[in-house]
């Protein structure tokens, strides 16, 4: 088996990042596509509303709703883009701090990743011994049948080389570059979308929950209800 010498990150160079929509930064993007939704799902089913549609569906009769909801449509409507304003001047500020956007750099960041759970590997050996089991041995005698697994089991040392300009360095096995790469594209991104959801919803909520608590906010908010 190979030693534990990591296999070395590509070189990259970073280009600007052309907007999804030509003249529209992103970033902008952004802060348009959450509002326009918002509109377009409350249009939706304002006209299932007006037009009495699916009212087998629903869960208050429209007399229920009649009759708790107090706020006028304007004053629903005015509120809406109050809050709208403050989380789009939020998001302008914050954009105030965002680097430029490029790209270029995903191989290298995926090999990054790859490293780390190349890395991560390491631990087996020790995790196989507490429990009693010989990592080098077993590895050792499946080498020839499954040599990715025995690499695994070894702690991340594997016969694979690559070659490049300065000779042959050692590579990643294939399961490790699919890995990082669920980390990177997949694992990652649905982290962030869960913490901005996250950052989203409790805005929401305090603010929801300040209308009802204070008294001048109570009155003027379109959530005021018997």
């Amino acid at each position: 088996m190979s030693n534990h010498t990591l296999p070395p990150l590509p070189d990259y160079t970073l280009k600007p990042l052309p907007p999804l929509i030509s003249g529209l930064p992103d970033a902008y993007l952004a802060l348009i596509l959450p509002i326009a939704a918002y509109w377009a799902v409350s249009l939706f089913f304002h006209f299932i509303d007006e037009w009495d549609l699916f009212p087998q569906y629903r869960l208050h009769t429209p007399a229920e709703v009649l009759k708790r909801n107090h706020a006028t449509r304007w004053e629903v409507f005015r509120d809406v883009i109050i809050q709208q304003i403050i989380q789009t001047g939020v998001g302008i500020l914050l954009t105030i701090f965002d680097p430029e956007p490029t790209y270029g750099k995903e191989d290298y960041d995926v090999a990054s990743w790859a490293q780390r759970v190349r890395i991560a590997q390491r631990m087996v050996p020790g995790l196989l011994a507490v429990a009693g089991l010989d990592a080098g041995l077993i590895s050792k005698n499946m080498a020839s049948a499954h040599p990715m697994l025995a690499g695994l089991l070894g702690g991340g040392s594997y016969d694979i080389f690559q070659a490049t300009e300065k000779g042959s360095v050692p590579a990643f096995a294939d399961w490790e570059i699919l890995a990082a790469k669920a980390i990177y594209h997949i694992a990652i991104p649905a982290l962030q979308f869960g913490f901005a959801i996250l950052i989203v919803d409790t805005w929401q909520y305090f603010w929801h929950r300040a209308m009802h608590l204070n008294k001048w906010l109570y009155s003027k908010s379109s959530v005021n209800s018997s």
